[in-house]
């Protein structure tokens, strides 16, 4: 085998396992495939050209794993991969204060969580029925906390009747 054609396996093995670290992220087939190449390619080396060129291949390559593990466990390394944002916003921010039989009409289907709007504001609630559809009338159960609890206001009559 030529020595340009291995020196082309041992890069390609290296570049599959800088895009597994990089850009893939687990053990998938690139990094396998990678270690399969540099494999590949110190075994051509020793047997083409001989021992001395075969450990020197096996020590370059080694070299360039030891130097992407560092490079890639350095905590700056990911910060440039994975996002940096963070929610600084909450559920209910309520302007008016919502108690237990405040009346709404629903904006969004209720499955079992949806939108209301209760006391002229869109609030995110909660249900203990399956569904509820939109534009229906809603009746609030209980409030814990920002979580609030409603049940429709038709079945309600309708179970009365």
């Amino acid at each position: 085998m030529d020595l340009i054609l291995i020196l082309l396996i041992l890069t390609g093995g290296i570049g599959l396992l800088i895009l597994e670290l990089v850009a893939i992220p687990g053990t998938t087939i690139t990094g396998l495939l990678g270690c399969g190449l540099i494999v590949w390619g110190i075994y051509n080396m020793y047997v083409e050209y001989g021992v001395v060129w075969g450990t020197f291949s096996f020590i370059f390559c080694l070299a360039c794993a030891i130097i992407l593990l560092m490079w890639s466990l350095r905590a700056k390394t990911w910060k440039r991969f994975s996002l940096d944002k963070s929610i600084d916003s909450k559920v209910n921010e309520l302007k008016k204060r919502i108690v237990t039989g405040d009346k709404g009409l629903t904006i969004t289907r209720l499955a079992p969580v949806g939108i209301a709007e209760i006391n002229g504001e869109r609030i995110e609630v909660y249900t203990a029925t399956s569904f509820v559809d939109p534009n229906t009338e809603i009746e609030v159960e209980c409030v814990e906390g920002n979580k609030i609890m409603v049940k429709p206001i038709n079945i309600i009559n309708k179970n009365n009747n």
